[in-house]
């Protein structure tokens, strides 16, 4: 396995991955993915930084993207310059966003005529998760590449599923993704109703955290939005796109998806009312609005 890692999108969670890679031994080139991202703490690591994709894509026979959508893997690997053109063959492209499968499969395609190898290897976990290396990987493309890859997966992730063919990483990931944000949604919409009912906040969350209506979502959401956290883990506009990708794979592949739908067009509200840049646990805003209420409870989760 090569040494030399390029990565391109160090930010919310790219930081943490650069710093267990660095960690594990291998040396990292980072390329900043949007302008006036600060690179002194992965530099202070160990990593060098480069402004070039031609340098990257030439000096690294594994580089990994870890951006927002498949617009921007698109643009960094078709564009001009851009990593299909500067990759040598042999190389591997692993792409850690949550990416739309179709597009992972074309993009696979392309790189694979001229001998580049992909993988599509989507997260789940936070920044926390991806600081200590414990984040969980689900990991699609040729079973051969993924096992060279270990070593690389092993630095910065806890849990390391590979789930199959080229996209089906995507595919998984969306799936989650859409089960952990129906959940969200759920809370986000019976919280004001039973504020606004007079329900002690308090007692609701005992009595679900042991019942049948629990979730990891319930559990970390409900506290936090009574104590009024909207710390930023997950950008709301990034559930959105997501559930925008799930909608579109239920019609590649001509499987109705009424709930994805329904959640997508919440989400779109939300983003439409100004929430897109806050974190997907502020969703419950939208209806605190329409309620007219608060959601606001001391001691829940203690």
């Amino acid at each position: 396995m090569a040494e030399n890692i390029g990565f391109l999108g160090p930010g919310l969670m790219g930081k943490g991955i650069v710093k267990n890679l660095l960690a594990k031994g291998f040396k990292v080139m980072v390329y900043a993915h949007r302008e006036g991202l600060k690179l002194d703490d992965v530099v202070g690591a160990g990593a060098t930084v480069t402004k070039s994709l031609a340098e990257l894509g030439e000096k690294n026979t594994t580089v990994m993207l870890c951006v927002p959508s498949s617009k921007e893997v698109e643009a960094v690997t078709l564009g001009t310059p851009g990593l299909l053109q500067s990759m040598r063959a042999g190389s591997i492209l692993i792409d850690l966003s949550t990416s739309l499968p179709a597009s992972t499969r074309m993009l696979a395609a392309r790189l694979l005529e001229r001998k580049i190898e992909m993988l599509d290897a989507p997260m789940t976990g936070t920044p926390v998760h991806a600081n200590a290396g414990e984040l969980n990987l689900m990991i699609g493309g040729e079973k051969a590449v993924y096992e060279k890859c270990l070593p690389i997966f092993r630095a910065i992730a806890k849990n390391i599923i590979y789930v199959g063919a080229t996209s089906h990483g995507n595919i998984v990931k969306l799936i989650n993704n859409f089960l952990g944000q129906l959940s969200n949604a759920g809370i986000a919409e019976v919280l004001p109703l039973a504020a606004k009912a007079g329900v002690d906040l308090k007692a609701l969350y005992d009595v679900v955290r042991v019942s049948g209506g629990n979730s990891r979502v319930f559990e970390g959401s409900v506290p936090a939005i009574c104590r009024r956290d909207f710390t930023v883990t997950f950008h709301l506009k990034l559930a959105h796109k997501d559930m925008g990708y799930m909608s579109a794979v239920g019609r590649d592949y001509n499987v109705p998806l009424p709930m994805v739908n329904s959640l997508l067009n919440v989400l779109d509200l939300a983003k439409a009312s100004g929430l897109g840049d806050e974190n997907t646990n502020a969703l419950v805003k939208l209806w605190e609005r329409v309620a007219q209420v608060e959601v606001r409870r001391d001691g829940v989760g203690q």
